[in-house]
């Protein structure tokens, strides 16, 4: 009987794929032209910090899944030093974290597709096309992880192809002024880096089916961030060091296989593909998104001890729809109410301290002190209220623009 039940688990190789499956995704393109526009040639430096402080997150949560198992970490980990209240704080600060990150997914796929579209505005194309993946879900259109790692790859090959192209034209001239905006720029873009990581969490969910989990999910942690946080890295500054500055002046609005058609004229193949692929990566990550954020959405709600919540799901008002619908309307609020620049820092807002709350747990285990596991807790944890500080630096301009 055990040895049945452990040819059923998944091996390290198998959960550090998934880790990197979760984490890429179309949102990625949209970092280059952030970079440009804020920090120049010096934000390799933020790569490196947004990339430590993911990997030192990712251990901590490693951690935390060997001493606390269960599924829900965003809920499971914060209540066990703060119980209930401060779980579902933590549950709902990361949902709407996901939900806000969808509505920059929803405007990236509007300028995305405007380019196979030029006659119809970006935001009548955004509206158009999620509302169309929003009935898809509605009426039971889900999707399979195969076609999740089908998406990873479109994205994963025209961003590894982009990457080789642009270092192999190298221009050593772009690399000065080296940081034309001051030193702060490395940090205040942290948050929005921290933006194409998303999703590296997930491997704590798989504790309870991966073969020796208390020493492969960090190892999966670990081998999964550096290896996308490489391959990031090749990309962002392969783009950074080979097409000047005054290319990326269009902002979130232009796209970067626009720019490098514009470019690079004669390799017309990298704005296709990387076209492509951002175009059918962004949908199908949207409609995946919907369908599993409203379910957990759900998952929360049936944690709660209100009584007007308990009456909702015991006469079925909160059902799979409205989970959707609802979902649905806070995406299409995120995306109308806040510029596209804002979307991404205001994601970390809400999803770093979900973190902080969950490794929080390590910091009141005594013997971990002794064995110094908790110095990379206790890194993590000021790295993530830098993160947080600096993302209600570009959150607080949209929100009071909004009121």
């Amino acid at each position: 009987m055990n040895n049945a039940s452990s040819n059923n688990k998944i091996s390290l190789l198998a959960v550090t794929a998934v880790g990197i499956n979760a984490m890429i995704g179309a949102g990625v393109l949209a970092i280059p032209i952030m970079l440009a526009n804020q920090v120049g040639p010096a934000g390799i430096i933020s790569a490196f910090f947004s990339i430590l402080f993911v990997l030192f997150i990712g251990l901590s949560l490693g951690r935390a899944a060997g001493i606390y198992p269960g599924s829900g970490w965003n809920y499971l980990y914060p209540s066990k030093w703060a119980g209930h209240f401060v779980g579902m704080i933590s549950s709902f600060l990361y949902i709407f974290g996901i939900i806000v990150a969808m509505g920059f997914l929803v405007q990236q796929v509007g300028v995305w597709s405007h380019m196979f579209i030029p006659f119809v505005s970006p935001t009548i194309l955004s509206v158009v096309i999620f509302l169309i993946l929003m009935f898809l879900v509605l009426y039971g259109a889900h999707a399979s992880s195969l076609s999740q790692y089908v998406i990873a790859f479109f994205v994963l090959l025209p961003l590894t192809l982009t990457a080789i192209y642009c270092w192999f034209h190298f221009d050593s001239r772009l690399l000065t002024p080296f940081m034309p905006y001051g030193a702060i720029s490395l940090l205040k873009t942290g948050p929005s880096i921290l933006f194409a990581f998303f999703g590296f969490e997930s491997i704590a969910s798989l504790y309870s089916i991966v073969e020796n989990p208390r020493r492969n999910i960090p190892k999966a942690f670990m081998l999964s961030i550096l290896t996308v946080g490489i391959l990031y890295s090749l990309f962002f500054f392969g783009i950074l060091f080979a097409i000047p500055s005054q290319y990326f002046v269009g902002g979130l609005n232009d796209t970067i296989a626009n720019v490098l058609s514009k470019f690079f004229s004669g390799a017309r193949f990298l704005s296709v593909s990387l076209l492509i692929g951002a175009f059918f990566g962004i949908i199908g990550t949207l409609h995946s998104m919907l369908w599993s954020v409203s379910v957990l959405f759900s998952g929360v709600l049936k944690r709660s001890r209100s009584s007007f919540i308990k009456l909702l799901l015991a006469k079925n008002i909160w059902n799979e729809k409205v989970a959707v619908l609802v979902t649905s309307t806070l995406i299409l609020l995120s995306f109308f109410f806040f510029l596209a620049e804002k979307l991404i820092a205001m994601t970390a807002l809400f999803i770093v301290p979900s973190y902080i709350l969950s490794i929080m747990s390590l910091l009141f285990i005594k013997k971990e002190w002794k064995s110094g596991q908790n110095f990379i807790t206790m890194c993590a944890f000021l790295g993530g209220l830098l993160m947080i500080y600096f993302a209600l630096q570009s959150a607080i301009p949209a929100l009071l623009s909004f009121f």
